[in-house]
């Protein structure tokens, strides 16, 4: 039997406000930005991707998304708490199949999976992002 090999130390390069504002932050906006409709003077449209490369550009959002849910894990982040992984995996959970939305092309399942995922970010916040558990 081989013996198991060590981890690597595996450290936190930015702050998470950092990672937050540049990398998690704008992959979700795209993932919520990117269905909807909408409704302007000039009247109603729906809004989707309609090319291969702006459904190749969201899928690419819903990648960044999940594997950014892995960087939460890091020890120096989570902290071993229990919560912050349970939010954590979530999220991953719920970019994983924005993901297959996506390679899908199905507008409906990406609007219904954006709203999922923001339901596992604002969870996460309420309990730990001291911004909101800080209001009365």
């Amino acid at each position: 039997e081989q013996p198991a090999l060590a981890m690597p130390p595996f450290q936190a390069t930015v702050s998470m406000h950092d990672l937050m504002n540049n990398v998690l932050d704008p992959a979700a906006d795209e993932i919520w930005e990117s269905v909807g409709t909408v409704i302007t003077v000039e009247g109603t449209f729906e809004k989707a991707p309609a090319t291969d490369d702006e459904w190749a550009g969201l899928k690419g959002s819903a990648m960044r998304l999940a594997e950014s849910g892995n960087l939460l894990l890091l020890p120096s982040r989570s902290g071993g708490n229990p919560d912050w992984i349970k939010y954590s995996l979530a999220m991953i959970e719920q970019s994983n199949r924005a993901l297959k939305a996506a390679e899908a092309k199905d507008k409906d399942a990406i609007f219904t999976i954006g709203g999922d995922i923001y339901d596992a970010c604002t969870n996460c916040h309420k309990q730990f992002d001291q911004a909101i558990t800080s209001v009365k």
